[in-house]
């Protein structure tokens, strides 16, 4: 059997192709600073969708990266929890006005799909965390991930 490239099989087998190689774009990461139950670390994050079978972080903090393999945090992520693709840092010590610089990998459909050049700025609300005693004496800890306004009233 010969195929031409004027062939409509040819022509339906490039469409598919390019239509399973062109068609994916990785999300934006999501990043959470000090996540709950960490007083220091960072999270970096896409949500889950058929298909994918990676997710992979490559980072550094105040300095960009020269190329592919100069990063601090490199990690490979194999399985999404509660719906999402996360890389957990619980060591490093983020300040407002730290930059992380880095850039993500999704394997979707068995090819690596890229989200190079990437930067985050962290601010001076990314992270809260407020003590509340409870009527019986117990603590309950709120998490504040974001400039949120939290108005108290005292009876």
């Amino acid at each position: 059997v010969s195929i031409t490239m004027s062939s409509p099989i040819y022509l339906l087998l490039v469409a598919s192709f390019l239509a399973g190689t062109i068609a994916y774009k990785v999300p934006k990461a999501t990043i959470t600073i000090n996540p709950p139950r960490s007083p220091k670390g960072f999270e970096v994050s896409i949500p889950d969708a058929p298909g994918i079978s990676l997710f992979a972080f490559h980072g550094k903090v105040n300095e960009e990266m020269d190329d592919l393999s100069d990063q601090t945090y490199a990690a490979d992520i194999v399985s999404a929890r509660n719906g999402r693709w996360t890389y957990r840092n619980r060591e490093q010590r983020l300040q407002p006005g730290d930059v992380l610089y880095y850039w993500t990998t999704a394997r979707y459909n068995g090819i690596d799909y890229h989200n190079y050049n990437q930067r985050y700025v962290v601010g001076r609300g990314d992270s809260q965390t407020i003590d509340v005693k409870g009527p019986k004496g117990g603590h309950q800890p709120i998490v504040n991930n974001g400039p949120t306004t939290i108005n108290i009233h005292v009876d």
